[in-house]
């Protein structure tokens, strides 16, 4: 894994990840990131991602960050120099971050909320006849405490108003009419089975193997 990934998936699941750990490992995750921010040169900046990627494999399974880190040894093949570059910036916000308070379950699920919101949307004007004509369960409806309702953009077919029949298919599954921020989370966030975001992968990997991803959630449960 390169450090810009490791950083990227760090931010974006920040708030889960400290949650999952106690005192003693959120000071140890503290001393090898600001390790990996010390770090110069190719040698020392991939083994520091290793060391956290270590790290960070502690965390349940389900986790998306230890989900993404769980083949530690495929990560720790040959990376061309250019994946060395470390964000330092990004460190720096993550630094502070682990000097705080663990968040609160409520703090973790207001993180994510926000995340999801951030992603393309439109509201129920913009395509009337589609949401309007959507059963409960066939199309992610979030709650914008300034915009309103918020249908994610990935939803519908490029250029027209129609929902992508696969994300009905899904949605359905998913129960997205009862756990929307559920649904959506599942769509924006990293899929083991996909190796990406099932939301940016539709119309680049077929149907078929997204409808499978959400069905072995869905049989897990």
């Amino acid at each position: 894994m390169t450090p810009d990934r490791l950083i990227t998936l760090l931010h974006r699941h920040w708030a889960q990840t400290l949650a999952e750990l106690d005192a003693d490992a959120r000071a140890r995750l503290l001393r090898l990131v600001t390790a990996l921010g010390d770090a110069v040169g190719r040698g020392p900046t991939l083994r520091a991602v290793r060391d956290v990627g270590r790290m960070l494999n502690r965390l349940p399974d389900h986790h998306p960050v230890a989900v993404a880190l769980n083949d530690t040894v495929r990560y720790a093949g040959p990376d061309t120099g250019r994946d060395t570059v470390v964000d330092r910036a990004r460190l720096v916000d993550l630094l502070g971050l682990l000097a705080g308070p663990p968040p609160t379950a409520e703090e973790v699920l207001d993180t994510t909320r926000q995340r999801l919101l951030r992603a393309p949307a439109r509201g129920a004007d913009a395509a009337p006849g589609a949401v309007t004509d959507a059963a409960a369960d066939d199309l992610i409806r979030l709650h914008h405490p300034e915009l309103g309702s918020r249908y994610p953009e990935f939803q519908f077919t490029p250029g027209t108003d129609e929902p992508r029949p696969v994300v009905r298919e899904v949605n359905r599954l998913l129960l997205a009419g009862e756990d929307p921020w559920g649904a959506a989370d599942w769509w924006l966030g990293d899929n083991e089975w996909l190796d990406g975001a099932p939301a940016a992968l539709l119309d680049v990997v077929p149907d078929d193997l997204v409808l499978a991803a959400a069905r072995a959630l869905v049989e897990e449960d």
